[in-house]
């Protein structure tokens, strides 16, 4: 990366900074299966000074129900460091009966499964290409 390329990036960096909206009210709710990745989100909250504004709940997806008037964002296994590919394909299948991805239940999902669709069984409204460290995803965006 070159100085300039890098004078850009700590400038955008410092303008989504001051963009912060410190006073903004807003409730989360987290939830994973796994106690220990309960534990670890909670003490990255802490660290992040959100933990207040955050509630995490163990629980099987399978048991979700989106509080009216959210938006889920969620960030499934993907078949790669938890799960095989199967077994993340059977937690999209579930997540398609679950979340109810509609006008009324937004939901935004990362996945690199090029046949999401297929599993979640609805077509996503938009689709985005983005990295999720290393790994090429799409942010699928359920809406209408």
């Amino acid at each position: 990366m070159g100085a300039d390329s890098g004078e850009r990036l700590e400038r955008g960096r410092s303008e989504a900074v001051a963009r912060i909206q410190r006073d903004a009210t807003f409730t989360a709710i987290g939830s994973d299966i796994d106690e220990a990745a309960i534990a670890l989100t909670e003490e990255n909250c802490r660290r992040a000074g959100v933990k207040p504004r955050i509630r995490l709940v163990q629980q099987d997806v399978a048991e979700f129900q989106p509080p009216e008037g959210a938006i889920t964002i969620c960030n499934p296994p993907y078949g790669e460091r938890m799960l095989d590919i199967q077994q993340a394909q059977s937690i999209y299948r579930i997540m398609g009966d679950v979340f109810p991805a509609d006008k009324a239940h937004p939901c935004y999902i990362i996945t690199p499964d090029t046949d999401f669709e297929l599993h979640f069984g609805k077509p996503a409204n938009k689709k985005r290409k983005l990295y999720n460290g290393m790994i090429q995803c799409n942010l699928m965006s359920y809406f209408q």
